[in-house]
């Protein structure tokens, strides 16, 4: 008797999740400490250009598992990497951006398919990339006696949450997340499907 295909997690797919998003994760602190020094003044576009890097760590763990809950456990972890650093706010702002994209998944059945995806990450990252600006709408106090102990001028405060700098930085994360996962897509098939690490995309 043939074992069916089960479209619930199994225990290679938490193992699967656990590893790219700790890929992920580490591209993501290594380039977001490489680049503060030439980003701190570019701080719309620091979170896409790092964004971009991690999409296709991202894309390749989505395809290869292709399955409902998979972004739902990446935010989750993400978020629980946050709270562990001391930033505890992040961890219900990453899984309310990731429970959004999967409604988005499953609406669309797009586990492997890259439109959807693309979507349901974007929407992830807005939620992710602005949760200083979610807590700045929350409690304005809190927000700003966080930067101040981080050693941020009032210029700079001033610059970081200036609107027309909030929409800019929204825009370059669309398009940075967008192209991130269209770079990504090609890689996969260009690499992955013929190396038979996933079976397509």
């Amino acid at each position: 008797m043939k074992n069916k295909k089960t479209e619930k997690l199994v225990s290679k797919d938490y193992l699967t999740i656990g590893l790219y998003t700790v890929v992920g994760f580490v591209v993501m602190m290594v380039l977001s400490m490489v680049t503060l020094p030439i980003l701190a003044w570019f701080y719309p576009y620091a979170t896409a250009f790092v964004l971009f890097f991690t999409c296709p760590v991202y894309l390749l763990m989505a395809f290869k598992v292709g399955k409902k809950g998979t972004l739902l456990l990446f935010g989750a972890i993400n978020g629980v990497f946050y709270a562990i650093m001391g930033t505890v706010y992040i961890l219900p702002i990453t899984l309310l951006g990731s429970l959004i994209g999967e409604m988005i998944l499953a609406k669309t059945s797009g586990y492997r398919k890259l439109a959807p995806q693309t979507v349901a990450f974007t929407i992830y990252n807005l939620f992710y990339g602005f949760s200083n600006y979610i807590i700045l709408a929350i409690s304005a106090d809190f927000y700003f006696s966080q930067l101040a102990n981080s050693g941020y001028s009032d210029t700079y405060l001033k610059y970081m949450t200036a609107p027309f700098w909030i929409v800019i930085s929204a825009v370059a994360l669309i398009v940075a997340t967008g192209l991130g996962c269209f770079f990504g897509y090609k890689l996969l098939n260009k690499h992955f499907v013929k190396a038979g690490v996933i079976k397509s995309a």
